[in-house]
């Protein structure tokens, strides 16, 4: 793998127009946003011109907004929205875009507010897998993560809530349980609840460590020890008072007393053990928090992580992790940033690059991003927005009624590890096709989309093709697409024209790319 591994990140942007300096808390200078993607792209061709690499074509304007309305906010945009912007002649409007939806939370959209809301789906998914222990649990975590995202709370102080007991943090109201139950408590509980569970969903996550193959013998594939397994279940274990580091028996009965996976924590006096742990963690000098935060959201946002190996760079040499640990090193210099670190992927010209098939984009070639396949939610939320049903945002009562969940909870049952992993496709495309939602879309009298548009008398029918187009896939149909398909109406007799652009819109929401992030 290249030196180039990856980079990224940016910071804060009030609006295209106003590029902000960002401080750290040491009083040090951040990039902006944009100085930082022009950083990034530079590094890109540098090392593409290396290998002799061309670099693939920045995409339209029609795949950037459908690209950054799934990432940032979890849907496709309305039609509308779509022609607004297609027909916009400004010249930052991607820019202004990425801001809009980030930080906009002006009625009706509340852009931030789901940006939050979505960031909180993906952060809950990574941290909370579908193959969790206890992962209906997760729906008990997610209102938390929002409420961090919209505080913009830093990424250090979020970790430090789920690893310190004595961290002033508000508690939540489980519905299920019927009591008052912290967001650190449902974290465990959800990755299983033992000291053991504990260990290895922190060092997974917050770490880039996959220390739980060393519970029973020393690491296969790495250096670790069963010694050093747990030693850090150790520090979950809460037998220990302030001052002391607590000790754990292994399943050979074995005493193993709390210790860091490298480096040392230092306890004072009146300290507790996880108060150490929670410090040592989220310290800058600490060479995986930081990098591994990193690697997880450019995985999100760009397909794959800077190294591919997103939980296990215990694994990566030195070399290959050069860059990630300096982007890393720039992220905590913002105070740990969410956005700051989104918002300058977001801008550089490689995140808006076209994407490639899986094929054609090799493990080592970190300079080309893969196409993605959506999550169940943004699958769901999107198809609620093609079709424009009665179930939506708009309408009273509260949307869903039970759908949402059960159709999240289907496809959960074949998610994928990765964004570009399609294991799905089969389970995932049966669920949509014969799911209720597509089956209303090929109704004049439940998809509000459908009806408009068939019944719209000031359109031809190539207007009305090109709307449908704009529904589902957010782009104008290419002009073979155009011919063959009001082709296709024309030839029907009269009475079933309309079953004819039933069936167009149905096909479009059950193909490969309804469901793939271009």
């Amino acid at each position: 793998m290249t030196l180039l591994a990856c980079f990224v990140l940016g910071a804060s942007v009030a609006s295209s127009q106003e590029v902000l300096q960002g401080e750290s808390t040491a009083g040090v200078a951040v990039m902006s946003s944009l100085e930082l993607a022009d950083w990034i792209d530079d590094q890109i061709a540098t090392q593409q011109k290396a290998a002799g690499q061309e670099s693939p074509p920045i995409v339209d304007d029609a795949t950037f907004m459908r690209r950054v309305y799934l990432d940032l906010v979890g849907s496709i945009p309305s039609v509308p929205m779509v022609r607004d912007f297609l027909y916009s002649t400004a010249t930052l409007k991607r820019e202004d875009l990425i801001a809009q939806l980030m930080r906009d939370d002006v009625r009706p959209e509340n852009y931030a507010t789901r940006h939050a809301e979505h960031l909180a789906r993906i952060w809950r998914r990574a941290m909370i897998p579908p193959n969790s222990p206890n992962p209906q649990m997760a729906a008990a975590f997610e209102p938390w993560l929002r409420e961090q995202f919209i505080a913009k709370v830093g990424y250090d102080e979020i970790a430090r809530s789920l690893v310190s007991p004595t961290v002033d943090t508000p508690p939540m109201q489980d519905a299920t349980m019927r009591q008052a139950i912290s967001p650190l408590q449902v974290y465990y509980q959800a990755n299983g609840g033992t000291s053991v569970s504990s260990a290895t969903a922190v060092t997974r996550y917050f770490l880039g460590v996959r220390i739980g193959c060393a519970q029973c013998h020393d690491h296969p594939f790495s250096s670790w020890k069963e010694s050093d397994f747990w030693g850090m279940a150790a520090f979950f274990e809460n037998s220990s008072r302030a001052g002391e580091l607590p000790s754990i028996r292994d399943e050979g009965g074995v005493s193993h007393q709390a210790k860091v996976l490298w480096g040392e924590v230092n306890l004072d006096r009146d300290q507790s053990a996880r108060d150490a742990l929670a410090d040592w963690m989220v310290s800058p000098n600490n060479p995986n928090f930081a990098s591994t935060a990193v690697n997880r959201i450019w995985q999100y946002l760009c397909g794959r992580g800077i190294v591919d190996a997103v939980d296990d760079l215990d694994q990566v040499s030195d070399e290959e992790r050069q860059v990630l640990d300096e982007l890393g090193g720039m992220f905590a210099q913002s105070g740990f940033d969410i956005r700051w670190l989104i918002e300058g992927i977001c801008n550089s010209k490689f995140y808006q690059r076209v994407s490639l098939s899986k094929e054609l984009v090799h493990s080592d070639t970190v300079t080309l991003r893969p196409l993605k396949t959506l999550t169940p939610e943004q699958v769901f939320d999107s198809l609620e927005q093609a079709l424009a049903l009665p179930v939506g945002r708009i309408d009273n009562p509260p949307r869903y009624n039970g759908m949402r969940d059960a159709f999240v909870s289907r496809m959960d049952e074949a998610a994928g590890e990765s964004p570009e992993d399609y294991r799905a496709g089969v389970l995932q495309a049966l669920i949509v096709m014969n799911g209720k939602l597509t089956a209303d879309a090929a109704s004049l009298e439940k998809s509000r989309t459908l009806r408009a548009t068939v019944e719209a008398p000031f359109m031809s029918t190539a207007e009305k093709i090109e709307t449908l187009f704009l529904a589902a896939f957010t782009r104008l149909p290419r002009q073979d697409e155009l011919d063959f398909l009001v082709g296709h109406i024309h030839s029907q007799p009269a009475e079933h024209r309309n079953q004819a652009y039933e069936e167009v819109f149905w096909g479009m929401l059950n193909s490969p790319e309804f469901v793939l992030s271009r």
